[in-house]
């Protein structure tokens, strides 16, 4: 058996710039530097260009099973399961980590089953939010819903350890009959060598932007939850009172045709779209903002988030306005940022003007964010706490 070894199995596509992307590719190469042995088993990249994870890092790529016709998709999970089988044949884990997607349910429910095996290895799921919650955000029925939630804690109580990325997926899980002694809480991080604070006139000018402007940013996935109907609606108010002031929205997802309606309005160098922008080129991106914006919803995050905005960010030395929402109480208690009541554009452009009038203040809440990066948020750290759960 390997000592200290972990075979992931991540919903993840390394040719994508998205959360699940940045998040496993961070953490798998902490670990592995921390000295355990890792193979991940992941989605097949659908573009040919893409991210390695890195030298000593054995991938294994599957089909993804969200393209194609219903009948495809269920052929697709099932057939991740002999190779899940097999790898662990192969590699004799420690530990077998799964991020969490509803199907899980069904993996676990094989393994636990299965005595072929003999007990030499854990099992942990990870949750980065409370995913029936998030569906039913999206759209989905009723009953879709509760058969995901049902996956969930079905999930959570077959598996040997849970880690989840905020206080408030422990206290929905613990509520629902799950161990909390089997759950710990380790937030998301952020690449403190690739983020980290530049000179913003330099950041402008390199992405064409105007040197003298100041700029408030977003970056991340344009979804219903992130609260972007409301900075939009915030734009008016800030541009009435303050003068050479650009918003700077990046990324892209389901709510981009909504977003470039309504941004339609306003002037070209008063609001620009980028779209999405490579993971390697997100810290000068973030470096042109002079205050970057996280106006969440309380429905659905509250309680519920680690957003690796709000680490790149902080680790960039840009000063934060966000939402008042359990989860998020460090930006005002380490003194990076300021929070305001969720889903009111009115107190999220006040905050707003009141930053770009003090840049003394956002000059210190810029410095106090890339020391709290640095102290906790780095994915070392994060990898560490990781191991610490099992080992």
């Amino acid at each position: 058996m390997a000592k200290k070894s972990i075979l992931i199995i991540a919903p993840a596509d390394l040719s994508r710039n998205d959360g699940p992307k940045v998040h496993i590719i961070n953490l798998v190469r902490e670990i592995k530097n921390l000295g355990t042995k890792v193979k991940c088993i992941l989605y097949k990249p659908q573009e040919l260009n893409y991210e390695p994870i890195g030298a000593g890092v054995e991938v294994r790529f599957i089909p993804n099973p969200l393209f194609g016709s219903n009948f495809a998709r269920i052929i697709k999970y099932l057939f991740i399961i002999p190779v899940i089988i097999w790898e662990i044949f192969l590699f004799k884990p420690t530990i077998v980590y799964f991020e969490f997607t509803p199907p899980v349910f069904l993996y676990i429910l094989v393994l636990k089953s299965l005595k072929i095996f003999p007990d030499v290895f854990k099992i942990t799921i990870e949750l980065h939010d409370w995913v029936p919650e998030q569906r039913a955000i999206q759209g989905e029925s009723a009953f879709k819903v509760k058969i995901i939630e049902t996956f969930l804690l079905g999930s959570a109580r077959m598996a040997d350890f849970i880690k989840v990325v905020a206080k408030g997926i422990k206290d929905r899980l613990k509520a629902n009959g799950v161990n909390q002694e089997k759950i710990a809480v380790i937030g998301n991080g952020t690449d403190i060598e690739l983020f980290n604070p530049m000179d913003r006139r330099e950041a402008k000018k390199r992405i064409g932007l105007k040197s003298d402007y100041n700029y408030v940013g977003f970056i991340g996935n344009f979804a219903i939850w992130q609260g972007l109907d409301y900075l939009i609606q915030a734009i008016p108010h800030v541009l009435g009172v303050c003068d050479n002031v650009g918003f700077l929205l990046i990324g892209d997802g389901p709510e981009m045709p909504k977003i470039r309606k309504e941004i339609s309005r306003f002037k070209n160098d008063e609001v620009i779209l980028t779209g999405k922008v490579p993971y390697k080129e997100a810290s000068r991106y973030i470096n042109a903002f002079d205050i970057g914006v996280a106006p969440f919803l309380e429905k659905r995050n509250s309680g519920m988030v680690s957003p690796l905005k709000i680490c790149d960010y902080a680790a960039c030395g840009v000063p934060i306005v966000s939402t008042r929402i359990k989860g998020l109480e460090i930006v005002e208690e380490e003194g990076i940022g300021i929070l305001v009541p969720p889903d009111d554009p009115e107190v999220l452009a006040d905050a707003i003007i009141r930053l770009l009038k003090k840049p003394e203040m956002r000059e210190e809440m810029g410095k106090n964010g890339r020391k709290i990066a640095k102290e906790q948020f780095s994915w070392k750290l994060i990898a560490k706490k990781t191991l610490e759960l099992f080992f």
